[in-house]
């Protein structure tokens, strides 16, 4: 009698830990599949911007976009210089830094020295960078913007590029090809592991805090804008060049395949 008893509530927990493992198994083959995003690449943009951090990943897809002629420019960003580097350059000893090998890497594949920015301002994290890259783009007028960085950095790089740009300008981001991201059993591989969970614990922090302090344009006042605004409607500014750029591009423009 009390075996007859006891058996319905052994078959509700196996039931209970079979859906609860499921649940959990589903979960964890989502989770990184979650963070890639990967929008449609326009068939003109003003600049490509390529985020700071792994030049051997993301240099080869920006050199790829400008090749297909998707925009004229491929813009840079500049990183906080690591700890040690001040002292380094006090002994006479200068290290290249990041933007320097993604520059040197685009112009031996082929992109033009005249085709490349880097921004002045150097960013410590990619709510800066968003800052920094909002900035710039309304200062100068920009309307569209294709934004390459890793997959698993993607989706967190859209919310606060979107947030930090406003929604007056186009934006797409694109995961690099080339770079080497797992989405199934990414458990197993000890840096997609970091990669998933570092992205969803900085995630959670955007959520929670940084969401709610991004301003469009980086945060420029109005009056900042309004006389830029004025500087680049004239027929020298870098706005009306890049204009004139992609409505007459150059021969090395391939069509873009989108």
């Amino acid at each position: 009698m009390r075996r007859g008893a006891s058996s319905p509530c052994w078959r509700i927990l196996a039931v209970a830990f079979l859906g609860t493992t499921g649940a959990a198994l589903f979960a964890a083959s989502a989770a990184a599949r979650l963070l890639v995003v990967a929008d449609p690449v326009p068939p003109r943009a003003d600049a490509i911007v390529m985020l700071s951090g792994a030049p051997a990943e993301r240099v080869p897809e920006a050199a790829r976009l400008w090749r297909d002629g998707v925009a004229p420019l491929v813009v840079l960003t500049r990183e906080q210089l690591p700890r040690g580097a001040a002292a380094l350059r006090a002994q006479g000893i200068r290290l290249p830094e990041g933007h320097e090998l993604a520059q040197d890497a685009l112009l031996r594949l082929g992109v033009p020295p005249q085709a490349i920015l880097v921004l002045r301002r150097r960013a410590q994290s990619t709510r800066s960078e968003a800052n920094v890259i909002g900035r710039w783009a309304c200062r100068r007028g920009m309307q569209s913007l294709v934004v390459v960085t890793s997959p698993s950095h993607t989706r967190r790089a859209r919310l606060l590029l979107r947030g930090a740009i406003g929604s007056d300008i186009a934006l797409a981001v694109r995961p690099a090809r080339r770079a080497r991201f797992p989405t199934k059993a990414w458990w197993r591989d000890r840096r997609a592991a970091k990669e998933v969970l570092n992205e969803w614990q900085k995630l959670a922090n955007y959520w929670l805090h940084e969401r709610w302090t991004l301003r469009p344009c980086g945060g420029l006042r109005r009056r900042h804008l309004a006389a830029t605004a004025a500087w680049t409607r004239g027929a020298s500014s870098p706005r009306a060049c890049i204009s004139r750029t992609m409505s007459q591009p150059p021969i090395n423009f391939p069509p873009t395949n989108t």
